[in-house]
């Protein structure tokens, strides 16, 4: 091999990696302003949620201000529109939310294991009939879709799929608030059977 050839393999070799390093220095600023402004951002094994920051200001807010509260479906459905998989994760949280207050208030001494939280909670709503079994199935099918939007990669969902989940969601956060703690027994044994 030549001094010419080494040469010319050794530029080859340096320019993509130089060109890179160039175009990070570059866009450095405006990925720095752009950063803030998204509400999740992904790279390889990377995930960063921008907006539990913001949510949890909005809390406060809330509480000092109540005329900022909002309401959490119309968001959503209008969320649903740029942000589809972002919007079905954050119904399914209200469920979630909303099912285990339920509980809570309904089972004093219940303690939720983290690994089989949701189908100890789907568990519980049924054998204590706060819903029955097709809503139970309504609850485990919409765990599902949402567990394959949060994990599948590349599983995007369209516009008026996200509404429709969002609909279904926020029915059965509808049913689950109506029961309030005076129509409700305390939990009997089975559920400390479900537990173990």
């Amino acid at each position: 091999m030549s001094w010419m050839e080494f040469t010319i393999a050794l530029l080859d070799k340096l320019v993509w990696p130089a060109v890179l390093v160039f175009a990070v220095m570059s866009l450095k600023r405006p990925l720095a302003k752009l950063i803030p402004l998204a509400k999740k951002l992904k790279f390889k094994d990377l995930e960063l949620e921008f907006g539990q920051g913001l949510k949890a200001v909005t809390q406060q807010a809330e509480g000092v201000f109540p005329e900022l509260k909002t309401d959490n479906k119309t968001l959503l459905i209008a969320s649903a529109t740029h942000l589809p998989n972002s919007a079905i994760i954050e119904a399914w949280e209200q469920v979630d939310l909303t099912a285990e207050r339920l509980i809570k208030s309904h089972c004093n001494n219940i303690t939720l294991d983290k690994n089989t939280r949701y189908k100890h909670i789907e568990n519980i709503l049924i054998s204590e009939q706060l819903i029955n079994t097709k809503q139970g199935k309504l609850f485990s099918e919409l765990r599902q879709l949402r567990n394959r939007v949060a994990h599948a990669v590349g599983y995007e969902v369209g516009k008026a799929e996200a509404i429709q989940y969002i609909e279904l969601c926020f029915k059965l956060i509808e049913h689950l608030n109506s029961l309030t703690p005076s129509q409700l027994q305390v939990c009997d044994t089975q559920i400390e059977k479900a537990v173990s």
